[in-house]
């Protein structure tokens, strides 16, 4: 996926829906794509080498290579406002201001590896790619 030359998918945000599209000889709608399809995602990408994932307000769902799904959920009543991810590294922000870090392991598993509380409501978050050889940007 991550070296492909093409893309194979076109995922279409909806206010309460997602929508994935196949690319071919047509474009057709997808319905074992492994996201989602009853929230909006904030956030799709690919993430590690093999894995696609799916950042929604109640959580992000990691879908593997081989059609294995991680999710990982939001702590009862907050909800995922912010987003900054990039192809090892993601950052989330929940509601009331919050700040969750996860990293892609060796084995390619995303795992939760910090917290941190704010002060407030996160406006903006962002994150810089990782360059080639390295492990964090």
């Amino acid at each position: 996926m991550l070296y492909d030359e093409f893309d194979a998918y076109i995922v279409v945000s909806f206010n309460n829906a997602t929508l994935v599209l196949s690319i071919g000889e047509t474009v057709e709608e997808v319905s074992d794509s492994g996201f989602l399809d009853t929230t909006p995602p904030l956030a799709v990408s690919l993430i590690g080498d093999d894995s696609l994932m799916q950042i929604h307000p109640n959580g992000i769902r990691h879908i593997r290579e081989d059609g294995r799904i991680n999710e990982w959920r939001t702590p009862a009543k907050r909800t995922i406002v912010k987003v900054g991810s990039n192809r090892l590294t993601v950052v989330i922000a929940l509601s009331g201001g919050e700040l969750i870090y996860f990293e892609v392991d060796i084995t390619g598993q995303l795992m939760e590896v910090e917290k941190h509380e704010m002060s407030g409501d996160v406006a903006c978050l962002g994150i810089a790619p990782v360059l080639e050889g390295r492990q964090r940007s």
